[in-house]
């Protein structure tokens, strides 16, 4: 299923349990109960975002003065800020970095920033060239999960009467973040070898297989992001049954959707809750063609900065 983002369904059995008796799961294992897992290396700028966001006097002007430290955040930053995913209610052309984090929003802004230091990450690893390789498919089928994500959003909100209070921008980010723990349980393998340990990088693939789901739970939780994020992340509900539809409901039908379209045999043992304004969202994106699908998917993820 090398078409979809998150490692929510799991290889062959075999190969799984062959992967969790091995000495390097052990260790990944351990280091997630631990609360010792290395998190992925994200510029100091990002870091110093997380901190600032989570004081409650942080201003506007605080969070400008810290992305004017990268220009390419700062232009990614701006680039959400003009588009439609973000700003859906403004015609007005953003130039500066002030009005962008103003329009956006500080919490918003942490988000953009985590997923584009993440993307960039994953696409410019300093790994082998499997573990390269597997980041950036990661990275690839990330931005597709996420637009698909964003665009099934778009249509629920447009089916549903009952004002949905779910946010496109934020379905969007969501997406991008979900399968984070992959880049940290890369990059354990990466120093398992480099100690002079050897594992078959297919059996140690199912590893990430195995752990990603709690090493990006583990993530997520440390930089401060909502039960939103970690939901879809673990592909588990945490909270109480709710009769609106979550995000965790917009992930599995996205999820639904891309194996639908991909005609994957996996679909025969999926099942998803879905509301009437869900069922009419999946009925629309579902009778496409391939390339109206695509270029729906390209507009939402080429005009956020991604």
């Amino acid at each position: 299923m090398d078409h979809l983002s998150l490692f929510w369904v799991n290889p062959s059995r075999d190969k799984h349990l062959k992967a969790i008796e091995t000495d390097f799961f052990q260790r990944v294992y351990r280091s997630l109960k631990d609360g010792t897992l290395e998190l992925p290396p994200i510029p100091d700028v990002v870091l110093k975002l997380q901190r600032v966001c989570y004081v409650q006097t942080s201003t506007v002007k605080d969070v400008s003065t810290l992305l004017l430290d990268d220009a390419t955040l700062t232009a990614a930053v701006i680039r959400a800020a003009n588009s439609a995913i973000f700003s859906p209610r403004t015609n007005r052309p953003c130039h500066d970095i002030n009005m962008a984090v103003s329009r956006l929003g500080i919490q918003r802004v942490l988000g953009i920033a985590t997923a584009h230091a993440i993307q960039t990450l994953k696409t410019s690893s300093p790994f082998s060239e499997e573990c390269n390789a597997l980041l950036k498919k990661s990275a690839t089928s990330s931005r597709e999960f996420a637009s698909t994500m964003a665009l099934l959003c778009q249509k629920v909100k447009k089916y549903d009467d009952t004002q949905c209070e779910l946010e496109v921008e934020k379905a969007l980010l969501i997406g991008l973040l979900a399968d984070i723990g992959i880049y940290s349980a890369v990059n354990a393998f990466q120093h398992y070898t480099d100690e002079g340990n050897y594992l078959d990088f297919d059996i140690a693939s199912h590893v990430f297989y195995s752990v990603s789901k709690e090493a990006s739970r583990f993530i997520l939780k440390s930089w401060g992001f909502d039960l939103d994020f970690i939901e879809v992340s673990t592909n588990r509900r945490i909270r109480r049954e709710v009769d609106d539809v979550t995000y965790l409901n917009l992930a599995t039908m996205a999820n639904h959707l891309l194996l639908f379209r991909a005609n994957d045999d996996a679909i025969d043992d999926h099942d998803v809750e879905i509301t009437l304004a869900g069922a009419e969202a999946l009925y629309e994106l579902s009778n496409l063609n391939d390339a109206d699908f695509r270029l729906q998917l390209n507009g939402i993820i080429n005009n956020c900065g991604f």
